[in-house]
């Protein structure tokens, strides 16, 4: 049972991907809204760990909102925004629901990265960079240069093993052993 439910997390996670990259590049605004939210309500009503797992996400979108929008105010990325001016100086709304679902699948999804740091800054540094090349491929983020991938990737490598230590170190915090 506990497969079948990282499966079925897994998968979700990937349609509120596809759904806010193509939500936003298709200006379908409702899209990123209701699959991220029936996404992360599903996840946090089956969990055991409701309150551990409402805290990685906030951390997780906090951390997601800070590293997106420090690559947009520096003109690194350019996210296809849907938010009228001054908000759409800062990480798009879009984004914010789809690093909260990435938060919310992070223990299902990666559980045997823990305490392995090392490992966890390379798969950011190689696959953050695909996921936000592949998004601006969708038309969700505006084409990426050669310097903003590597900046991308650089975020990444930091961002991961702060999400695997975020990720066990909020289950700690709520139920220590």
């Amino acid at each position: 049972m506990i497969l079948f439910k990282t499966i079925l997390i897994i998968l979700g996670f990937q349609i509120v991907w596809f759904a806010c990259a193509l939500g936003a590049a298709k200006e379908v605004y409702y899209l990123p809204a209701i699959t991220g939210f029936l996404f992360i309500t599903g996840v946090v009503l089956t969990t055991e760990q409701k309150k551990s797992l409402v805290n990685l996400i906030l951390c997780g979108t906090l951390l997601g909102f800070l590293v997106d929008t420090i690559l947009l105010q520096h003109q690194w990325i350019a996210f296809k925004s849907l938010n009228p001016y001054p908000i759409n100086l800062y990480q798009p709304w879009w984004m914010t629901i789809l690093w909260a679902s990435f938060a919310c699948s992070f223990r299902a999804s990666f559980k045997w990265l823990e305490h392995k740091y090392l490992l966890a800054a390379v798969l950011g540094g190689i696959f953050g960079p695909i996921a936000y090349y592949s998004g601006s491929q969708l038309g969700a983020i505006a084409p990426i240069s050669h310097q903003g991938l590597i900046l991308v990737g650089l975020f990444w490598l930091i961002s991961m093993p702060l999400m695997v230590w975020l990720s066990f170190r909020t289950t700690i915090l709520i139920n220590p052993k």
